[in-house]
């Protein structure tokens, strides 16, 4: 071989290496450029939904909620994708958001009338600092007779684990346990009167949560043992069960949410 092929050889080569090194850094970029702004496939809801409304084809319901910002939205991927309650959530400088898919009853029952309730899910989002002040992603719901607020929350946008101080509204812990592999903080919260609520009461009202100490993104989670966990503690829920709902709830910023897979069910 003479010198001349080998500093072609040598030339192609590193023509070859540059262009797939190209190659690759667009291959990232293009990724993180989808889950930034996805091709939008399903049924887009924003504005304020004004209760819970019905999904077509599905057991489920939805609910959207912003005190401000633009283009707030959720979008449902619809009955036959991802088990069915899979949405994207999306926000833009939105002082508080909540948009959330899953269960609705309302019947005048309490849980112990409905079978065992699970929910199986996994998502990605956007980085942690993009949703304000107070950030949740978990299951979420209300109760009446009495009326309460309930989070069981598994990952949220903040860094280091949920505090009392992060909860607000004078939150105290109650208990823990553990659950579906890992260890729960059980809290207590009040809301003060003429904060927002499903009866439109301007009286204050407890909320109670369930929070995660090691954060996740993929996994079941056994809602009717959290329930079962807080009765046992004296924190009871209404005689009515109002719903049970996969929830992305932000306090601010600019950030996203998508979940591949929600399937939210109920089985003995």
């Amino acid at each position: 071989m003479n010198k001349k092929s080998l500093k072609e050889i040598i030339f192609i080569t590193l023509v070859c290496c540059f262009f797939a090194e190209c190659a690759v850094s667009k291959t990232a970029s293009d990724n993180k450029e989808l889950a930034e702004n996805p091709v939008v496939n399903g049924t887009v809801f924003n504005g304020n939904s004004n209760g819970s409304r019905p999904l077509a084809g599905t057991p489920y319901s939805y609910e959207i909620w912003s005190a401000s910002g633009n283009n707030n939205r959720l979008i449902w991927r619809g009955p036959d994708t991802g088990g069915g309650a899979a949405f994207r959530a999306e926000w833009n400088n939105a002082d508080t958001f909540l948009g959330r898919v899953g269960l609705y009853w309302n019947r005048d029952k309490p849980y112990t009338e409905y079978k065992n309730v699970f929910c199986d899910f996994e998502f990605t989002r956007s980085a942690d600092g993009t949703a304000g002040g107070h950030s949740y992603l978990g299951i979420y719901g209300w109760s009446r007779n009495p009326m309460i607020e309930w989070y069981i929350v598994d990952d949220w946008y903040g860094t280091g684990i949920i505090q009392p101080r992060n909860i607000g509204g004078g939150a105290v812990k109650k208990g823990e346990f553990i659950a579906d592999g890992a260890t729960y903080f059980i809290y207590l919260a009040t809301r003060p009167a003429g904060s927002g609520n499903i009866e439109g009461s301007k009286n204050p009202f407890p909320q109670y949560f369930s929070i995660r100490q090691e954060r996740r993104r993929k996994g079941t989670i056994s809602i009717t043992e959290h329930f079962k966990a807080w009765e046992k503690i004296g924190l009871k829920l209404g005689t009515n069960m109002y719903e049970a709902k996969f929830l992305v709830e932000a306090g601010g910023g600019t950030g996203w949410f998508d979940a591949s897979y929600i399937s939210i069910y109920q089985k003995d």
